[in-house]
């Protein structure tokens, strides 16, 4: 009998475990991973019981771990693409600035091309206007060599109206000479008389003759050398202008060559900005964008929550179970189905 009252002891006591277990597990597979065995087990089950509810702590406590860095990654990958967004802002802002310059290169280059373009036009009209005032230059400097001739025929004359006078004195005198001679004859030198008459008055106006050409003479080389000098100058401001043409011609030639070298610099600055614009654009060079990545693991910690929320903790306590004497059997293999 004593052995009896023991073993139906010790039956109570394990059928008391096993529905412990039995309602324990049952919450664990419904989900209830943060309950905790508080049915007291009789001394020899005590460490299972201690041991079943560590494992439970240590579950939840990693499952929480799981479920805390999921958020902090969630919270991450959000401030992550809110950077993307805005560094794709400033990636827009800067392509766009770069077309903007892209377009300014053009139209820079455009307008330097026109420039150099104007400059080689200049250049010509320029030699072309120094080829054309070497006629004019010539004209004067023959005019000059002209004047020079006229002013020494003129001086020539000059010399010969003085070289004139003392033979019209000369004239003169003997015209006076026969005339009083002719008077003094009587009325037999009347004809040489009115000869001498005659030629003295011949003799008085090729005086006067000779003082008029000699004035005129004055004049015209004055004239003369006012004209020369007046060619002279005119000859030197040609010389003047063809120097200052020559100069521009020159200045118009390397203003060309200095537009067309900013032009191929130009050029080269708008295909290097091209190339780096396509570069940064170029979607073969970033095959997987970190946007496709972000989803991805937006997409894996929403799993990692979803699969989480189906251990939560229970609404409901479960009271002690304590095993009842009577006569309906428990078997112990319901633990094992659970």
């Amino acid at each position: 009998m004593r052995d009896r009252d023991r073993l139906e002891n010790e039956l109570l006591e394990l059928r008391a475990v096993a529905d412990a277990l039995d309602g324990s597990l049952r919450r664990f597979a419904a989900g209830d991973i943060y309950q905790n065995m508080d049915i007291a087990f009789p001394r020899t089950f005590d460490g299972m019981r201690k041991d079943f509810n560590r494992g439970l702590r240590s579950l939840t406590a990693s499952l929480d771990e799981i479920i805390s860095r999921t958020r902090e990654l969630r919270s991450e990958s959000t401030e992550l693409r809110l950077s993307l967004h805005l560094n794709g802002e400033d990636d827009a802002a800067r392509t766009a600035a770069v077309s903007a310059a892209l377009a300014s290169l053009g139209g820079v280059s455009n307008a330097t091309r026109s420039q150099s373009g104007r400059a080689e036009h200049v250049a010509t009209i320029l030699h072309n206007a120094r080829l054309d005032l070497d006629r004019p230059r010539q004209a004067a400097t023959a005019a000059g060599t002209t004047t020079g001739h006229a002013a020494h025929s003129l001086a020539q004359l000059k010399a010969l109206v003085e070289d004139l006078r003392p033979v019209v004195r000369e004239a003169a005198l003997l015209a006076l000479n026969s005339g009083v001679n002719a008077a003094q004859a009587g009325p037999a030198s009347i004809d040489t008389l009115g000869a001498a008459k005659t030629l003295h008055a011949l003799t008085q106006q090729i005086g006067t003759t000779l003082e008029a050409i000699d004035r005129e003479a004055d004049g015209a080389i004055q004239s003369v050398d006012a004209s020369k000098n007046a060619i002279g100058e005119l000859d030197r401001e040609f010389q003047a202008q063809h120097l200052y043409l020559e100069v521009a011609g020159t200045q118009a030639q390397a203003l060309g060559e200095d537009a067309r070298r900013q032009e191929r610099e130009l050029e080269t600055i708008r295909s290097e900005l091209g190339l780096t614009s396509r570069r940064v654009q170029d979607p073969d060079r970033m095959p997987h964008p970190p946007l496709f990545h972000l989803d991805a693991i937006d997409r894996a910690a929403a799993e990692i929550e979803r699969q989480a929320d189906r251990f939560k903790s229970a609404g409901e306590s479960y009271p002690p179970i304590t095993p009842s004497p009577g006569s309906g059997r428990r078997s112990h293999l319901k633990l094992v189905k659970s």
